[in-house]
C-alpha cells in the first residue's frame, strides 16, 4: 500500500490570501472595504510567502521551519526579536505561558511530536507554549494550516475566527510541562 500525502498545491494563492486576511482579522489588523462597507483583515508584507512556506514540505516540522514562519510573518516589523524564541515573559489574558528559559526545550519536544499531532493538538500545544514575544497566533494558525492540509481537509473560509477562539477556550486548561 502506498502512503499518499495530500497535494498542497490545490490551495490557490487566492485561498491563502483569504486565509491570511482572516488570520490577521483575529489580530484586529483591519482594512475597510468601502465598496461593501465591511472590515477585512489586512494583508501584511510577506504574509503570502509565510503561508506558502507553511505548506512547503522540504523543511517542515523542524524548529528552523517554525522560526522561519515567524521571520516571514514578522519581517515587516523590523524588530530584533523576530525569528527568535522569546526571552521575556508574556501574558495572554489570564494565562501565563511557560518561562522563556523553558521555551527552547519545549519547542524541541513540540517539533518532535508535531508529525504525530492532529491540527487541533498542534495548534493548541503551540499556543500554550507561546514561544515568541509576539505573532504567536499567526504562526500557530500557519502550523494549523499545514497540519489541516496534511490531514487532507478542504480549507473552507471564512471559518477561522470562530474556530480559533473555540479551540483556545477548550485548550486553556492544559498547559505544557517541561517533562
Amino acid at each position: 500500500m502506498t502512503d499518499l500525502k495530500p497535494d498542497r498545491t490545490f490551495i490557490m494563492e487566492s485561498r491563502l490570501e483569504q486565509f491570511m486576511r482572516e488570520s490577521n482579522l483575529i489580530e484586529r489588523e483591519i482594512d475597510l472595504d468601502l465598496s461593501q462597507n465591511v472590515m477585512i483583515g489586512r494583508l501584511n508584507p510577506n504574509d503570502l510567502d509565510a503561508a506558502k512556506a507553511a505548506l512547503d514540505k522540504k523543511d517542515q516540522f523542524t524548529e528552523r521551519w517554525v522560526l522561519g514562519l515567524h521571520s516571514l510573518v514578522g519581517r515587516y516589523l523590523k524588530a530584533s526579536w523576530i525569528g527568535k524564541w522569546r526571552d521575556c515573559d508574556v501574558r495572554i489574558g489570564n494565562y501565563f505561558p511557560p518561562s522563556p528559559s523553558d521555551v527552547p526545550i519545549l519547542m524541541k519536544k513540540f517539533v518532535e511530536r508535531l508529525p504525530k499531532l492532529n491540527s487541533w493538538e498542534a495548534h493548541n500545544q503551540f499556543e500554550a507554549i507561546h514561544p515568541f514575544q509576539d505573532l504567536n497566533g499567526r504562526v500557530g494558525r500557519l502550523i494549523w494550516l499545514a497540519k489541516v492540509v496534511d490531514e487532507g481537509c478542504r480549507l473552507r473560509l471564512p471559518f477561522l475566527h470562530e474556530y480559533y477562539y473555540q479551540t483556545l477556550a477548550h485548550e486553556e486548561r492544559d498547559a505544557p510541562t517541561n517533562q
